[in-house]
């Protein structure tokens, strides 16, 4: 067992234990001291930490509360910018859609006033296609009632021609005989002017009482009562010569109509005419509507304009002109009448007429 020496500084304590109060006591008190003054020169420096960290914190939430206000504020003014935008365009879309809506609501107007008068033309011209259908109803109601009218009238004139040519045949068979009937017109030309050759005499042959009754019946009384003596061939139209009751240089001044208007034989009572005896070159035909008393020679094949539909001049366009007889003798003096020279006019009226000086009928003697 080791001895422990002891040293001066060494110190007992109450039992005896040796109490170091050497260097080592002095090297604590001085630790001790040291460790004091640390603390004091460090708590300063731990408070200014404390205190800087403090302010830093502070500082910072200061500055964060800065940074957010101006967030906030940035955000608000962003949010009121951007609701101010908003409300601006909000604003000017409603505008435009106002005013889209005003432009929408006057072409809509105008529209709807467009329609309005549609339906009003619509209804004027349904209104008046109504009363066109009622008046065109009313027409050809009526067409109907007068075709019938005509229809039945038609059958009437058609009795009654039937009926004059029954009387009529039995009339030339009764004073004139069964035929053939000849007649001979003997010719006197004018002094003033004399066609080159000598005929001056012709014979005609009248139509069959069959065919052409009333005509031949009419005709026959026209030269049986002589009203054709004292008689001219006044006109050279170039496809006929015509005759009628005009005076000449035998009878000048004299009246040759009247007695075909006392005779009441001035014309016929209808256009009688049959396709077997038409107005070929040298027959003969009566002149206007009705027929008579004026009467013409064909010089050539009139039969298309003076057939039916020929004389479109007239009202009745279809009807022809009654073809009655044709020459059989004295072609030459037929042709001899067609070299008289005309006056200026479209008439063709002869310079001086040819005077017939008498029609007679040959099968009486």
């Amino acid at each position: 067992m080791k001895r422990r020496v002891i040293n001066k500084s060494d110190q007992l304590d109450d039992v005896g234990t040796i109490v170091s109060v050497s260097r080592h006591s002095a090297t604590a008190s001085t630790t001790s001291n040291k460790k004091n003054s640390s603390s004091k020169v460090m708590l300063p420096i731990f408070l200014i930490i404390i205190g800087c960290l403090v302010g830093f914190i502070v500082y910072q939430e200061q500055h964060h509360e800065e940074l957010k206000t101006e967030l906030v504020d940035k955000i608000r003014k962003e949010a009121k910018a951007t609701y101010e935008n908003k409300e601006k365009e909000i604003v000017n879309n409603y505008k435009a859609s106002e005013e889209d809506l005003k432009n929408n609501e006057m072409d809509l107007t105008v529209r709807l006033n467009d329609m309005v008068d549609k339906i009003e033309s619509l209804e004027l011209e349904l209104k008046e296609s109504d009363k066109k259908r009622k008046k065109a109803k009313g027409e050809l109601e009526k067409k109907e009632k007068d075709t019938k009218v005509n229809d039945l009238v038609t059958q009437q004139i058609e009795h009654l021609r039937q009926e004059i040519q029954r009387h009529d045949k039995h009339a030339v068979l009764e004073k004139f005989g069964e035929g053939p009937h000849r007649l001979e017109f003997k010719l006197d030309f004018p002094p003033d002017e004399v066609p080159e050759g000598t005929a001056d005499t012709f014979v005609i042959e009248m139509a069959p009482i069959d065919l052409m009754p009333h005509t031949v019946h009419f005709f026959l009384e026209q030269a049986s009562r002589g009203l054709l003596d004292g008689c001219s061939f006044h006109r050279n139209a170039g496809h006929v010569v015509q005759g009628g009751p005009v005076s000449n240089h035998l009878n000048p001044g004299v009246n040759v109509r009247k007695p075909f208007a006392d005779a009441d034989l001035m014309s016929v009572s209808f256009q009688e005419y049959h396709a077997d005896f038409p107005h070929v070159k040298y027959t003969l035909g009566y002149a206007g509507r009705p027929g008579g008393p004026d009467f013409y020679v064909s010089t050539r094949d009139n039969t298309r304009n003076h057939g039916p539909g020929g004389q479109t001049s007239y009202a009745l366009a279809s009807e022809a002109d009654p073809c009655f007889a044709k020459v059989v003798k004295g072609f030459d003096a037929v042709d001899r009448m067609q070299k008289m020279s005309v006056q200026p006019g479209g008439y063709k009226r002869m310079t001086h007429y040819i005077a017939i000086k008498s029609v007679k009928i040959l099968n009486e003697e």
